[in-house]
């Protein structure tokens, strides 16, 4: 038979649990700006991929250049460089805010204790209130009053649970809007691998380029010491002028002059590197032995817009911040609804005056409630408004983000085409010059040419090198900013751990990205 009071806990449980399945069939809807940007079909200076046909691997594009050293530097880097490292910090805090965001899913659960000495000389309630969260409407059990006692301890424990019953999806919204945003740290930490490589290849480039052209400086020096002894052995015999003799000593301090400079800045890419690395720059003086060839890429990669929107981690960060954006107005529109609470407390103990006998008391409650803003001056819909604009705002930043991404690939793919260009004439045009340098010394060493012809040639030819190497120099560069611009140089598998799958919230609907954001 059953008791008024087990009637109502009968009547409250079946409310909590009407309460409880009531996130399964409503939403708060959030409307995604749409792109005001088309994007190409294909890319002006790139060659498009084949429908069907995979995207490039650029994860470890370096590796293509077969060459160990620049490979060790770079994977050191990827692995030691203080960037990478903060980054890979600023993703562990992002997930760790994850789990605070995503602990509002379930019940609050507290357990308390305590004992004292009381002394009471007038009859008064006593009500030991199970200490709940004092902002939410659920009922709090009470002891009844008891007469006066001169003096007694009492000892007890309780245990309290509160539920906000995430009905209209706030707490799954911002729990979105965290998830979102540690996905955008990690892209963050993409990016920094991107640079990292891409800074550690350019120094490398631009280092070995040094010393190539450091061996051809001790050369012009050589040439130029002989021309000017061959002026000076001219002057004397009273062939030539003094003018002639200042002429060549002058080209002699003039090489020289350019070689404690490019050793000055040879050192610099060296220390560079080193930091690059996360080491300490005086760890590294020289280069290893250089391979026998620096190999680059013949063909470049075919690409379409889509793949820039799929690799760049720019790009994929800022869809990262619309959809974190989406979430958080998800939150505010859910403000304007009711929110919903299931409490359970208990308390147990006994009470001991020392005149008389003793007795235990316990009380259990469990409520449901409500709180519903009525008058708020306009607040919520303020921040809605605040929330849609800038949600309007990151939906253009990210477009901005296309939009410079398309068109760091298109500058990249241009350059890279001219500088090979260039690195071809530049490099037939030093092929000429030694051919008529080699001529010039068996004209002079059959005896029917002069010394200072043979000379001049060989300067000419070793200047023509120069300029070849720094041709080289600056298409390596090109090759590793397409390769950046691209979006190479990281991977998913380089991560220090996989992250988590996002989980369906049971009160935002997913809201449909803008053209290019889907997959992100």
């Amino acid at each position: 038979m059953s008791t008024p009071h087990n009637a109502f806990l009968f009547k409250m449980l079946a409310v909590s649990l009407a309460v409880a399945v009531l996130p399964a069939c409503t939403t708060v809807k959030v409307d995604m700006p749409e792109l005001q940007t088309v994007l190409p079909g294909q890319m002006d200076a790139a060659s498009p991929r084949a429908p069907g046909t995979p995207m490039a691997d650029l994860a470890n594009w370096w590796q293509t250049l077969d060459d160990p050293v620049l490979t060790g530097f770079i994977d050191e880097g990827l692995k030691n460089n203080t960037d990478v490292r903060v980054a890979l910090a600023r993703v562990k805090e992002a997930r760790a805010y994850l789990g605070v965001a995503e602990s509002t899913y379930y019940p609050t659960v507290e357990a308390s204790a305590g004992a004292g000495r009381t002394r009471q000389n007038t009859p008064v309630p006593i009500q030991n209130q199970i200490q709940m969260p004092a902002d939410l409407p659920i009922p709090m059990p009470q002891v009844d009053t008891q007469p006066s006692t001169s003096l007694g301890n009492t000892h007890g424990f309780g245990l309290n649970a509160v539920w906000e019953v995430d009905i209209f999806g706030a707490r799954h919204s911002e729990a979105e809007m965290v998830r979102q945003l540690m996905f955008g740290a990690q892209e963050q930490q993409h990016g920094a691998q991107l640079l990292v490589a891409s800074d550690i290849a350019s120094r490398y480039f631009e280092a070995r380029g040094a010393e190539r052209r450091l061996i051809l400086l001790q050369q012009g020096v050589t040439v130029a010491r002989r021309l000017h002894q061959y002026a000076q052995g001219r002057f004397k015999a009273g062939q030539t002028t003094a003018s002639e003799v200042d002429r060549a000593a002058l080209q002699v301090d003039y090489t020289e002059s350019q070689i404690e400079p490019l050793k000055a800045l040879l050192q610099s890419h060296i220390r560079r590197i080193a930091v690059l690395m996360g080491r300490a720059p005086e760890t590294l003086t020289a280069l290893p032995t250089q391979p026998t060839s620096l190999r680059l890429p013949t063909a470049l990669p075919e690409v379409m817009p889509s793949d820039v929107l799929e690799r760049r981690p720019d790009v994929r960060g800022a869809a990262r911040k619309v959809r974190s954006q989406a979430a958080k107005l998800g939150s505010a529109k859910a403000e304007l609804f009711p929110k919903f609470y299931i409490g359970f407390g208990a308390l147990a103990g006994r009470m001991h005056p020392d005149a008389i006998e003793g007795s235990n008391f316990s009380v259990q409650s469990l409520g449901v409630g409500m709180r519903l803003p009525l008058l708020e001056g306009g607040r919520i819909r303020a921040n809605i408004a605040v929330n849609q604009a800038q949600l309007e705002g990151v939906a253009a930043q990210y477009e901005q983000a296309v939009l410079t991404a398309l068109e760091d690939v298109e500058n990249a793919f241009t350059a890279k085409k001219a500088f090979d260009a260039r690195y071809d004439k530049l490099s037939n045009s030093a092929r000429l010059a030694r051919k008529v340098a080699e001529h010039k010394q068996s004209l002079f060493v059959a005896g029917q040419e002069l010394l200072q012809p043979a000379l001049e040639a060989e300067a000419t030819a070793l200047q023509r090198e120069d300029e070849t190497i720094q041709g080289d120099v600056s298409r390596a560069l090109y090759t590793v900013l397409l390769y950046k611009a691209l979006g190479g140089g990281w991977s998913a598998q380089r991560d220090a751990w996989p992250l988590p799958v996002a989980k369906p919230a049971m009160a935002l609907a997913s809201p449909p990205m803008p053209a290019g954001m889907e997959g992100l």
